[in-house]
């Protein structure tokens, strides 16, 4: 058991946040527990009151790091310099297997768990496409928090269906890095050359009627 006098509060929360985030990715939040997620990361059961308040308060926290976490790797896409080497990457980052397992459940267990995450993951993108606009490093779009919308969905569906992903691709594991690799290097194609050569798709579809661009975040207010 851990000894309580010989860890700092910092290093105590992360380990059960850890722990939080590892269990849930393999059975979800319907079936943790604050006592099961104790036992995970070695501490008390007291604690996990003790730093984060109830179950619901470790859930948003799991939540919010996740989010930051996302959003540090989103971040590598302004940064001058090449991307760092994959293999390497994941071998530095050990907590990407479990934060992605940890996603996938989110999103597949649906409700406001789900809604929280992905809309979390839509405002995230939207401040990143106009950062990266801004650092020049992308174009600026007519609706970017449409695109935000629709980058996520499609970034979703790597989550969700990672084990599908992976076989086709020829391997066994969406974070293996010859698998990630093949993945990453296609999705940055097609965002780097245009899928289609001309754009008398867009003509088409701008030549009529559509809603005005939602503001950010009007969905949850809907939800109010």
């Amino acid at each position: 058991m851990l000894n309580v006098g010989s860890n700092d509060d910092r290093t105590t929360s992360a380990r059960i946040r850890d722990a939080a985030i590892s269990y849930v990715g393999k059975h979800g939040w319907d079936r943790a527990t604050s006592r099961l997620i104790a036992a995970e990361a070695g501490v008390p059961v007291g604690l996990v009151n003790y730093h984060f308040g109830s179950k619901d308060g470790l859930h948003k926290a799991c939540d919010d790091w996740v989010i930051e976490r996302v959003g540090e790797d989103k971040g590598l896409l302004l940064g001058s310099g090449p991307l760092p080497h994959l293999d390497t990457y994941l071998e530095d980052h050990p907590e990407l297997r479990p934060m992605s397992a940890y996603i996938a459940m989110s999103l597949r267990h649906g409700g406001p768990v789900a809604d929280h995450l992905f809309e979390s993951m839509v405002t995230l993108t939207h401040d990143m496409l106009e950062l990266a606009a801004d650092a020049g490093a992308m174009r600026r779009f007519k609706d970017p928090y449409a695109m935000s919308v629709v980058l996520v969905a499609y970034g979703s569906g790597a989550s969700l269906f990672g084990p599908i992903i992976a076989r086709l691709l020829g391997g066994t594991d969406l974070l293996d890095p010859d698998t990630y690799l093949r993945y990453g290097r296609t999705t940055v194609d097609l965002f780097t050359q245009p899928l289609f050569t001309d754009d008398r798709y867009l003509q088409s579809l701008d030549s009529q009627d559509v809603p005005p661009a939602s503001a950010e975040g009007e969905l949850h207010k809907e939800k109010e």
